[in-house]
């Protein structure tokens, strides 16, 4: 049975077309002899993310994204990707777009959620979060960075704006000045001084050798007078001593006298009847001696009559 040419053309542009949709598909990056299960995600925006950009876990390529489309009246994104069916995705899993590279393309990276039991069928809605993208993340780190050389750059200005630049040039041009004519002065003062300057030298060191010698003799000096402190110290230690010795002795005898009854302290102490006795006998010289002063008539008139003027002067007072 011959074959027709008809029949050869469409075999060759069936193969054809099996070829280039097998090659487009690889590059899109799914494999047609491979089952696979479809997930899906709602985001608000999508950052720059493709059909085709990978679909990552734990940063290991296991699809890509298959599909993007939008709301037109909620303007809402709708990402589909497509996983091996042999990986096993929770229900609770996070379709989350990231960073792929440092140039800014994107993937989707699949955070697998920590329920294991029920797990995602194909064409199941995940949890869609989105990472920083690199705009923001450099923009995160320069702001702060920004706002300090901006307020650096304002306190530098103001303190500039606050300052009399021109009277601190001058004042330092005036400092210059005086520093300068001081030197002067001080050079002129040593000009032609060299000779005297060097005699002068001379002495301070033929002095300096002297005191050298006298090391030795300033030494044994100094040993002296410390053999001789030590000895005062020592003498007068002596002397104190005895002197605290005699008068602990002495309080010693008087405490003993006042603790026994003999004598008038001891007595004193120890009988409370004469020291009540003492005190009335005091109260009763203190009043005579008040009235004396107050009344002299009555105790230095010579006369009678006198002393009656006193105690008529007494009644009158009372």
């Amino acid at each position: 049975m011959a074959i027709s040419k008809e029949f050869k053309v469409g075999v060759l542009a069936a193969i054809s077309i099996s070829i280039l949709a097998f090659g487009y598909n690889f590059m899109k990056g799914q494999d047609l002899f491979t089952s696979t299960n479809e997930y899906f995600g709602k985001y608000d925006r999508i950052e720059g993310l493709f059909k085709s950009n990978p679909v990552l876990i734990s940063g290991y390529t296991v699809g890509s994204v298959t599909s993007i489309d939008m709301n037109r009246e909620t303007l809402e994104l709708t990402v589909g990707i497509t996983v091996g069916n042999d990986i096993k995705i929770p229900k609770n899993s996070i379709m989350k777009i990231v960073n792929n590279d440092m140039i800014g393309s994107k993937a989707i990276e699949l955070i697998f959620g920590d329920d294991s039991t029920a797990y995602a069928q194909t064409g199941d809605y995940l949890i869609a979060e989105q990472d920083q993208g690199i705009a923001q993340a450099v923009s995160g780190v320069l702001e702060p960075l920004t706002k300090s050389i901006n307020s650096v750059l304002g306190n530098i200005d103001t303190a500039i704006a606050g300052a009399d630049l021109a009277g601190t040039l001058k004042d330092a041009s005036l400092a210059l000045k005086s520093f300068k004519e001081t030197a002067d002065k001080l050079n002129n003062l040593l000009n032609g001084k060299d000779a005297e300057i060097e005699a002068i030298l001379n002495n301070i060191k033929v002095t300096t050798e002297g005191l050298t010698g006298l090391s030795p003799q300033i030494d044994e000096i100094l040993s002296e007078i410390k053999g001789t402190s030590s000895r005062l110290s020592a003498i007068e230690f002596e002397a104190l001593s005895t002197q605290v010795k005699s008068l602990a002795g002495e309080l010693e005898k008087t405490a003993a006298a006042i603790n026994g009854k003999e004598g008038t302290l001891g007595m004193l102490v120890n009988d409370k009847k004469m020291y009540n006795d003492l005190d009335a006998t005091i109260a009763k010289l203190k009043t005579l001696l008040e009235d004396i002063e107050k009344y002299p008539r009555r105790y230095t008139g010579i006369t009678e009559r006198q002393r009656k003027k006193g105690d008529k002067a007494k009644e009158e007072g009372e």
